[in-house]
Protein backbone atom coordinates (compact mmCIF):
# COMPACT_ATOMS: atom_id res chain seq x y z
CA UNK A 1 0.00 0.00 0.00
CA UNK A 2 0.84 3.30 -0.96
CA UNK A 3 1.62 6.42 1.47
CA UNK A 4 0.83 10.18 0.31
CA UNK A 5 2.56 12.74 2.12
CA UNK A 6 0.24 15.07 3.44
CA UNK A 7 0.75 18.83 5.62
CA UNK A 8 -0.78 20.32 8.10
CA UNK A 9 -2.69 23.67 8.19
CA UNK A 10 -1.18 26.66 9.14
CA UNK A 11 -4.58 27.67 11.02
CA UNK A 12 -5.25 23.81 12.14
CA UNK A 13 -3.37 24.11 15.57
CA UNK A 14 -1.56 26.86 17.96
CA UNK A 15 1.63 28.19 16.43
CA UNK A 16 3.47 26.22 19.56
CA UNK A 17 2.42 23.11 18.58
CA UNK A 18 2.72 23.82 14.75
CA UNK A 19 6.45 24.58 15.51
CA UNK A 20 7.06 21.26 17.36
CA UNK A 21 5.52 19.27 15.18
CA UNK A 22 7.77 20.91 12.11
CA UNK A 23 11.02 20.50 14.54
CA UNK A 24 13.00 18.20 12.76
CA UNK A 25 14.84 17.05 16.06
CA UNK A 26 11.69 15.66 17.23
CA UNK A 27 11.71 11.45 17.43
CA UNK A 28 7.74 11.83 16.23
CA UNK A 29 9.58 13.65 12.97
CA UNK A 30 12.62 11.74 12.62
CA UNK A 31 10.31 8.21 12.48
CA UNK A 32 7.83 10.21 9.64
CA UNK A 33 10.76 10.88 7.60
CA UNK A 34 12.40 7.20 7.91
CA UNK A 35 9.09 5.67 6.99
CA UNK A 36 8.57 8.26 4.05
CA UNK A 37 12.66 7.13 3.18
CA UNK A 38 10.80 3.50 3.71
CA UNK A 39 8.04 4.62 1.49
CA UNK A 40 9.95 5.51 -1.25
CA UNK A 41 11.12 1.94 -2.43
CA UNK A 42 8.13 0.30 -1.96
CA UNK A 43 6.63 2.90 -4.44
CA UNK A 44 8.85 1.00 -6.86
CA UNK A 45 6.55 -2.54 -5.65
CA UNK A 46 4.10 -1.99 -8.16
CA UNK A 47 5.64 -1.62 -11.81
CA UNK A 48 8.11 -4.41 -10.48
CA UNK A 49 5.49 -6.56 -9.17
CA UNK A 50 3.24 -6.35 -12.06
CA UNK A 51 6.62 -7.65 -14.63
CA UNK A 52 6.97 -10.08 -12.27
CA UNK A 53 3.47 -11.32 -12.00
CA UNK A 54 3.12 -11.39 -15.45
CA UNK A 55 6.16 -13.46 -16.29
CA UNK A 56 4.70 -15.93 -14.13
CA UNK A 57 4.08 -19.65 -15.72
CA UNK A 58 0.44 -19.23 -15.42
CA UNK A 59 -0.03 -16.25 -17.42
CA UNK A 60 2.68 -15.19 -20.28
CA UNK A 61 4.61 -18.38 -19.25
CA UNK A 62 2.29 -20.62 -20.05
CA UNK A 63 2.41 -19.90 -24.13
CA UNK A 64 5.55 -21.73 -25.66
CA UNK A 65 6.12 -19.10 -27.97
CA UNK A 66 6.45 -16.59 -25.36
CA UNK A 67 8.87 -18.21 -22.60
CA UNK A 68 11.81 -16.23 -23.62
CA UNK A 69 9.73 -12.81 -23.84
CA UNK A 70 7.89 -14.01 -19.80
CA UNK A 71 11.68 -14.86 -18.26
CA UNK A 72 13.04 -11.38 -19.20
CA UNK A 73 9.86 -9.91 -17.94
CA UNK A 74 9.81 -11.82 -14.77
CA UNK A 75 13.38 -11.58 -14.08
CA UNK A 76 13.20 -7.30 -14.21
CA UNK A 77 10.42 -7.78 -12.13
CA UNK A 78 12.19 -10.03 -9.71
CA UNK A 79 15.51 -7.06 -9.87
CA UNK A 80 13.39 -4.90 -7.36
CA UNK A 81 12.68 -7.64 -5.05
CA UNK A 82 16.19 -9.38 -5.32
CA UNK A 83 17.85 -5.76 -4.41
CA UNK A 84 15.32 -4.56 -2.14
CA UNK A 85 17.89 -3.91 0.76
CA UNK A 86 19.90 -1.55 -1.23
CA UNK A 87 16.93 0.21 -2.31
CA UNK A 88 15.82 0.86 1.41
CA UNK A 89 19.04 1.92 2.21
CA UNK A 90 18.85 4.60 -0.21
CA UNK A 91 15.53 5.41 0.59
CA UNK A 92 15.94 5.69 4.29
CA UNK A 93 18.99 8.37 3.33
CA UNK A 94 16.85 10.34 1.31
CA UNK A 95 14.10 10.26 4.26
CA UNK A 96 16.48 11.44 6.63
CA UNK A 97 18.71 13.80 4.75
CA UNK A 98 18.04 17.35 5.43
CA UNK A 99 20.94 18.91 3.35
CA UNK A 100 20.40 20.08 -0.25
CA UNK A 101 23.31 18.03 -1.16
CA UNK A 102 22.15 14.27 -1.04
CA UNK A 103 24.71 12.42 -2.87
CA UNK A 104 27.04 11.94 0.27
CA UNK A 105 24.44 10.44 2.33
CA UNK A 106 22.96 8.35 -0.25
CA UNK A 107 26.45 6.69 -0.90
CA UNK A 108 27.32 6.65 2.63
CA UNK A 109 24.31 4.42 3.31
CA UNK A 110 25.09 2.48 0.43
CA UNK A 111 28.43 1.26 1.51
CA UNK A 112 27.20 1.32 4.97
CA UNK A 113 24.87 -1.57 3.84
CA UNK A 114 27.46 -3.11 1.78
CA UNK A 115 29.63 -4.04 4.12
CA UNK A 116 27.19 -4.91 7.27
CA UNK A 117 25.39 -7.02 4.93
CA UNK A 118 28.69 -8.94 3.58
CA UNK A 119 30.32 -9.35 7.20
CA UNK A 120 26.99 -11.20 8.21
CA UNK A 121 27.09 -13.23 5.32
CA UNK A 122 31.02 -13.85 6.10
CA UNK A 123 30.03 -14.86 9.85
CA UNK A 124 26.83 -17.02 8.66
CA UNK A 125 27.37 -18.48 4.72
CA UNK A 126 24.80 -19.24 2.55
CA UNK A 127 24.02 -23.40 2.56
CA UNK A 128 25.56 -24.68 -0.30
CA UNK A 129 22.64 -24.92 -2.67
CA UNK A 130 21.80 -20.90 -2.22
CA UNK A 131 25.32 -19.58 -2.99
CA UNK A 132 23.91 -17.47 -6.13
CA UNK A 133 21.57 -16.17 -3.31
CA UNK A 134 20.98 -12.08 -4.40
CA UNK A 135 21.28 -9.80 -1.51
CA UNK A 136 17.69 -9.86 -1.06
CA UNK A 137 17.81 -13.31 0.57
CA UNK A 138 20.87 -12.88 3.05
CA UNK A 139 20.88 -12.93 6.59
CA UNK A 140 18.30 -10.39 7.58
CA UNK A 141 17.65 -9.46 4.13
CA UNK A 142 15.84 -6.26 4.47
CA UNK A 143 16.65 -4.95 7.50
CA UNK A 144 20.03 -5.14 6.75
CA UNK A 145 19.76 -2.09 4.43
CA UNK A 146 17.77 -0.32 7.40
CA UNK A 147 19.92 -0.92 10.01
CA UNK A 148 23.07 0.38 7.59
CA UNK A 149 21.51 3.48 6.46
CA UNK A 150 20.46 4.42 9.90
CA UNK A 151 24.08 3.77 11.03
CA UNK A 152 25.60 5.53 8.11
CA UNK A 153 22.81 9.03 8.34
CA UNK A 154 23.73 8.99 12.40
CA UNK A 155 27.31 8.72 12.09
CA UNK A 156 27.61 11.28 8.85
CA UNK A 157 25.33 14.49 10.57
CA UNK A 158 27.61 14.01 13.46
CA UNK A 159 30.95 14.31 11.47
CA UNK A 160 30.33 16.52 8.32
CA UNK A 161 27.68 19.26 10.18
CA UNK A 162 29.01 21.89 12.93
CA UNK A 163 32.35 23.15 13.69
CA UNK A 164 34.22 19.95 13.96
CA UNK A 165 33.41 18.68 10.18
CA UNK A 166 35.95 15.94 8.51
CA UNK A 167 36.39 15.60 4.79
CA UNK A 168 34.55 13.35 2.98
CA UNK A 169 36.80 10.42 2.71
CA UNK A 170 37.69 10.59 6.14
CA UNK A 171 33.47 10.28 7.29
CA UNK A 172 33.26 7.28 4.58
CA UNK A 173 36.16 5.51 6.52
CA UNK A 174 34.54 5.94 9.83
CA UNK A 175 30.99 4.99 8.42
CA UNK A 176 32.53 1.98 7.22
CA UNK A 177 34.55 0.98 10.52
CA UNK A 178 31.76 1.31 12.32
CA UNK A 179 29.70 -0.28 9.32
CA UNK A 180 31.92 -3.83 10.15
CA UNK A 181 31.72 -3.58 14.35
CA UNK A 182 27.78 -3.51 13.39
CA UNK A 183 28.08 -6.63 10.99
CA UNK A 184 30.06 -8.58 13.57
CA UNK A 185 27.40 -7.94 16.35
CA UNK A 186 24.60 -8.86 14.30
CA UNK A 187 26.47 -11.89 12.43
CA UNK A 188 27.25 -13.52 15.49
CA UNK A 189 23.77 -12.44 16.81
CA UNK A 190 21.77 -13.89 13.94
CA UNK A 191 21.61 -17.50 14.78
CA UNK A 192 19.42 -16.30 18.31
CA UNK A 193 17.53 -13.71 16.30
CA UNK A 194 16.67 -16.04 13.40
CA UNK A 195 15.45 -18.30 15.94
CA UNK A 196 12.99 -15.74 17.69
CA UNK A 197 12.08 -14.26 14.17
CA UNK A 198 11.14 -17.87 13.32
CA UNK A 199 9.33 -18.37 16.06
CA UNK A 200 7.54 -15.03 16.24
CA UNK A 201 6.10 -15.80 12.45
CA UNK A 202 5.14 -19.35 13.76
CA UNK A 203 3.06 -17.84 16.39
CA UNK A 204 1.73 -15.68 14.21
CA UNK A 205 0.70 -18.58 11.82
CA UNK A 206 -0.61 -20.64 14.59
CA UNK A 207 -3.07 -18.07 15.75
CA UNK A 208 -3.55 -15.73 12.17
CA UNK A 209 -6.77 -14.31 13.50
CA UNK A 210 -5.13 -12.53 16.57
CA UNK A 211 -2.00 -11.75 14.90
CA UNK A 212 -3.47 -10.58 11.75
CA UNK A 213 -6.18 -8.28 13.77
CA UNK A 214 -3.43 -6.48 15.97
CA UNK A 215 -2.10 -5.60 12.48
CA UNK A 216 -4.42 -4.02 10.64
CA UNK A 217 -5.67 -2.23 13.51
CA UNK A 218 -2.04 -0.91 14.20
CA UNK A 219 -1.49 -0.25 10.44
CA UNK A 220 -4.44 2.26 9.87
CA UNK A 221 -3.72 3.77 13.75
CA UNK A 222 -0.43 4.42 12.52
CA UNK A 223 -1.05 5.99 9.02
CA UNK A 224 -1.74 9.07 9.15
CA UNK A 225 1.40 9.85 10.99
CA UNK A 226 3.25 7.67 8.33
CA UNK A 227 4.76 5.68 11.34
CA UNK A 228 3.08 2.47 9.86
CA UNK A 229 6.25 2.09 7.30
CA UNK A 230 8.38 0.59 9.57
CA UNK A 231 5.90 -1.66 10.72
CA UNK A 232 4.55 -2.64 7.40
CA UNK A 233 8.52 -3.35 6.04
CA UNK A 234 8.96 -5.94 9.12
CA UNK A 235 5.93 -7.83 8.72
CA UNK A 236 5.61 -7.76 4.71
CA UNK A 237 9.56 -7.89 3.96
CA UNK A 238 10.92 -9.29 7.44
CA UNK A 239 9.64 -12.06 9.04
CA UNK A 240 8.09 -15.81 8.20
CA UNK A 241 10.54 -17.67 5.75
CA UNK A 242 8.88 -19.24 2.92
CA UNK A 243 11.84 -21.18 1.10
CA UNK A 244 14.20 -20.62 -0.68
CA UNK A 245 16.22 -17.72 1.20
CA UNK A 246 12.66 -15.99 1.07
CA UNK A 247 11.40 -14.05 3.89
CA UNK A 248 8.20 -11.46 3.97
CA UNK A 249 4.59 -12.23 3.24
CA UNK A 250 4.69 -10.00 0.27
CA UNK A 251 7.65 -12.41 -1.20
CA UNK A 252 6.46 -15.18 -0.20
CA UNK A 253 3.01 -14.70 -2.23
CA UNK A 254 4.44 -13.19 -4.85
CA UNK A 255 7.71 -14.86 -5.33
CA UNK A 256 6.87 -18.14 -4.25
CA UNK A 257 3.13 -18.48 -3.98
CA UNK A 258 3.52 -20.16 -0.28
CA UNK A 259 -0.54 -21.03 0.15
CA UNK A 260 -0.38 -20.22 3.30
CA UNK A 261 0.93 -16.55 2.72
CA UNK A 262 -1.22 -13.33 2.58
CA UNK A 263 -1.99 -13.30 6.73
CA UNK A 264 -1.15 -9.79 6.60
CA UNK A 265 -2.63 -8.80 3.17
CA UNK A 266 -5.69 -10.38 2.42
CA UNK A 267 -7.74 -8.53 4.99
CA UNK A 268 -7.73 -5.31 3.54
CA UNK A 269 -9.33 -6.02 0.28
CA UNK A 270 -12.66 -5.90 2.03
CA UNK A 271 -12.23 -2.31 3.29
CA UNK A 272 -10.44 -1.13 0.59
CA UNK A 273 -12.34 -2.09 -2.07
CA UNK A 274 -16.18 -1.64 -0.64
CA UNK A 275 -15.51 -0.31 2.99
CA UNK A 276 -13.89 2.95 2.66
CA UNK A 277 -15.36 3.90 -0.85
CA UNK A 278 -19.04 3.16 1.41
CA UNK A 279 -17.55 5.57 4.24
CA UNK A 280 -16.82 8.28 1.59
CA UNK A 281 -20.59 7.63 -0.41
CA UNK A 282 -21.88 8.50 3.70
CA UNK A 283 -20.06 11.71 4.18
CA UNK A 284 -21.10 12.68 0.82
CA UNK A 285 -24.61 12.19 1.61
CA UNK A 286 -24.09 13.68 5.15
CA UNK A 287 -22.73 17.00 3.62
CA UNK A 288 -25.15 19.94 4.13
CA UNK A 289 -27.28 20.28 0.95
CA UNK A 290 -25.27 23.84 -0.07
CA UNK A 291 -21.98 21.76 -0.03
CA UNK A 292 -22.82 18.60 -0.96
CA UNK A 293 -22.40 18.85 -4.99
CA UNK A 294 -18.69 20.04 -4.11
CA UNK A 295 -17.85 17.53 -1.43
CA UNK A 296 -19.33 15.05 -4.49
CA UNK A 297 -16.84 16.22 -6.94
CA UNK A 298 -13.85 15.62 -4.19
CA UNK A 299 -15.31 12.08 -2.50
CA UNK A 300 -16.54 10.45 -5.25
CA UNK A 301 -13.14 10.04 -7.46
CA UNK A 302 -10.98 9.49 -4.47
CA UNK A 303 -14.09 6.26 -4.10
CA UNK A 304 -13.39 5.07 -7.72
CA UNK A 305 -9.62 5.09 -7.23
CA UNK A 306 -9.66 4.00 -3.81
CA UNK A 307 -12.03 0.50 -4.91
CA UNK A 308 -9.74 0.26 -7.97
CA UNK A 309 -6.51 0.91 -7.02
CA UNK A 310 -6.43 0.55 -3.35
CA UNK A 311 -5.26 4.50 -3.01
CA UNK A 312 -6.78 5.46 0.46
CA UNK A 313 -5.30 8.36 1.54
CA UNK A 314 -7.15 10.47 -0.48
CA UNK A 315 -10.66 9.62 1.70
CA UNK A 316 -8.83 8.95 5.04
CA UNK A 317 -7.47 12.11 5.59
CA UNK A 318 -11.09 13.70 5.14
CA UNK A 319 -11.97 12.53 8.15
CA UNK A 320 -8.43 11.68 10.19
CA UNK A 321 -7.57 14.38 12.04
CA UNK A 322 -11.43 16.46 12.21
CA UNK A 323 -13.25 12.96 13.56
CA UNK A 324 -10.74 11.14 15.09
CA UNK A 325 -12.79 8.97 16.34
CA UNK A 326 -14.24 7.84 13.19
CA UNK A 327 -10.94 7.28 12.25
CA UNK A 328 -10.41 4.65 15.18
CA UNK A 329 -13.39 3.04 14.47
CA UNK A 330 -12.38 2.66 11.00
CA UNK A 331 -9.16 1.55 12.21
CA UNK A 332 -10.82 -1.48 14.47
CA UNK A 333 -13.03 -2.43 11.67
CA UNK A 334 -10.00 -2.90 10.09
CA UNK A 335 -8.34 -5.03 12.40
CA UNK A 336 -11.42 -6.74 12.48
CA UNK A 337 -11.43 -7.52 8.31
CA UNK A 338 -7.96 -9.05 8.65
CA UNK A 339 -9.20 -11.45 11.85
CA UNK A 340 -12.26 -12.73 9.81
CA UNK A 341 -10.23 -13.42 6.42
CA UNK A 342 -7.75 -15.70 7.88
CA UNK A 343 -10.41 -16.97 10.29
CA UNK A 344 -12.34 -18.07 6.75
CA UNK A 345 -8.81 -19.24 5.50
CA UNK A 346 -8.53 -17.14 2.95
CA UNK A 347 -5.29 -16.80 1.46
CA UNK A 348 -4.07 -13.59 -0.98
CA UNK A 349 -2.07 -10.52 -1.19
CA UNK A 350 -0.92 -7.57 -3.76
CA UNK A 351 2.22 -5.78 -4.94
CA UNK A 352 0.30 -2.08 -4.42
CA UNK A 353 -2.95 -2.11 -2.34
CA UNK A 354 -5.84 -4.31 -1.63
CA UNK A 355 -7.46 -2.50 -4.52
CA UNK A 356 -9.72 -4.78 -7.61
CA UNK A 357 -7.01 -4.42 -9.93
CA UNK A 358 -4.40 -6.55 -7.35
CA UNK A 359 -7.56 -8.59 -6.70
CA UNK A 360 -8.01 -9.54 -10.09
CA UNK A 361 -4.20 -9.91 -11.16
CA UNK A 362 -3.38 -11.94 -8.19
CA UNK A 363 -6.66 -14.55 -8.56
CA UNK A 364 -4.74 -17.32 -9.69
CA UNK A 365 -2.13 -17.65 -6.92
CA UNK A 366 -5.25 -17.00 -4.36
CA UNK A 367 -6.90 -19.40 -1.78
CA UNK A 368 -10.35 -18.79 -1.74
CA UNK A 369 -10.58 -15.55 -3.46
CA UNK A 370 -14.10 -15.55 -4.03
CA UNK A 371 -14.82 -15.41 -0.25
CA UNK A 372 -13.85 -11.98 -0.31
CA UNK A 373 -16.56 -10.41 -2.68
CA UNK A 374 -19.50 -10.98 -0.09
CA UNK A 375 -17.26 -9.78 2.67
CA UNK A 376 -16.64 -6.88 1.00
CA UNK A 377 -20.36 -6.20 0.08
CA UNK A 378 -21.23 -6.79 4.25
CA UNK A 379 -18.07 -4.36 4.78
CA UNK A 380 -19.51 -1.31 2.11
CA UNK A 381 -22.75 -1.46 3.93
CA UNK A 382 -21.28 -1.99 7.61
CA UNK A 383 -19.16 1.30 6.65
CA UNK A 384 -22.23 3.27 5.28
CA UNK A 385 -24.22 2.85 7.82
CA UNK A 386 -21.64 3.34 10.98
CA UNK A 387 -19.96 6.70 9.44
CA UNK A 388 -23.70 7.73 8.22
CA UNK A 389 -25.02 7.42 11.83
CA UNK A 390 -22.09 9.10 13.36
CA UNK A 391 -21.93 11.76 11.33
CA UNK A 392 -25.56 13.01 11.61
CA UNK A 393 -26.07 11.59 15.38
CA UNK A 394 -22.85 13.20 16.62
CA UNK A 395 -22.45 16.08 14.20
CA UNK A 396 -19.24 15.32 13.03
CA UNK A 397 -17.23 18.00 11.38
CA UNK A 398 -16.79 15.86 8.14
CA UNK A 399 -16.44 17.88 4.57
CA UNK A 400 -19.32 19.55 3.72
CA UNK A 401 -20.57 19.45 7.34
CA UNK A 402 -19.54 23.20 8.29
CA UNK A 403 -22.34 25.99 8.05
CA UNK A 404 -22.05 28.63 5.59
CA UNK A 405 -21.99 32.42 7.01
CA UNK A 406 -25.12 33.79 8.27
CA UNK A 407 -27.33 35.43 5.42
CA UNK A 408 -26.07 39.40 5.28
CA UNK A 409 -28.66 40.37 2.44
CA UNK A 410 -31.84 42.39 2.75
CA UNK A 411 -35.37 39.47 3.39
CA UNK A 412 -36.77 40.80 0.00
CA UNK A 413 -33.12 40.47 -2.37
CA UNK A 414 -33.78 38.20 -5.21
CA UNK A 415 -30.27 37.89 -6.02
CA UNK A 416 -29.21 36.43 -2.54
CA UNK A 417 -26.89 37.93 -0.19
CA UNK A 418 -25.96 41.73 -0.67
CA UNK A 419 -22.33 42.36 0.87
CA UNK A 420 -22.09 45.74 2.38
CA UNK A 421 -20.03 47.93 0.19
CA UNK A 422 -16.21 48.67 1.20
CA UNK A 423 -16.72 52.51 0.41
CA UNK A 424 -20.51 54.09 0.05
CA UNK A 425 -21.43 55.80 -3.32
CA UNK A 426 -20.70 59.30 -3.42
CA UNK A 427 -23.70 61.63 -4.68
CA UNK A 428 -23.91 62.47 -8.40
CA UNK A 429 -22.72 65.65 -8.29
CA UNK A 430 -20.03 67.14 -10.54
CA UNK A 431 -16.79 68.24 -9.19
CA UNK A 432 -15.99 72.36 -9.62
CA UNK A 433 -12.52 72.73 -11.94
CA UNK A 434 -10.74 74.51 -8.97
CA UNK A 435 -11.31 71.28 -6.70
CA UNK A 436 -9.82 69.45 -9.94
CA UNK A 437 -6.76 71.09 -10.14
CA UNK A 438 -6.36 71.36 -6.18
CA UNK A 439 -6.93 67.81 -6.20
Amino acid sequence: MVTLPFTRSKTAAPADDGAAAADPTTLTARLRRMGQGIALPIAAMPAAGLLLRLGQDDLLGRYPALHTTAAVISGAGSAVLDYLPALFAVGIALGLNRAKDAAGPVLACLISYLILAKVVLVLNPLPADHLDAPPGRWPYGALAGIVGALLAMAIWKRVTTGRRRIPPFAAYGIVALAAIAAGSLLGLAYPSVERVLTASAAAVSDNAVVGGGIFGFLNRLLGPIGLHQPLNAVVWYLTGDCGNGIKGDVPCFIQQHDPDAGVFMGGFFPVYMAGLPAAALAMWRSALPEHRRRVGSLLLPAAAICSLAGVTEPIELTFAFVAFPLYLVHAVLTGLSLAIVNFLDIHTGFVFSAGAIDYVLNYPISQRPLLLLPLALAYGALYYVIFRFAITRFNLRTPGRTPAPPDTARPDSPQGPELPSPCPAAPHTRTPPARLKEL
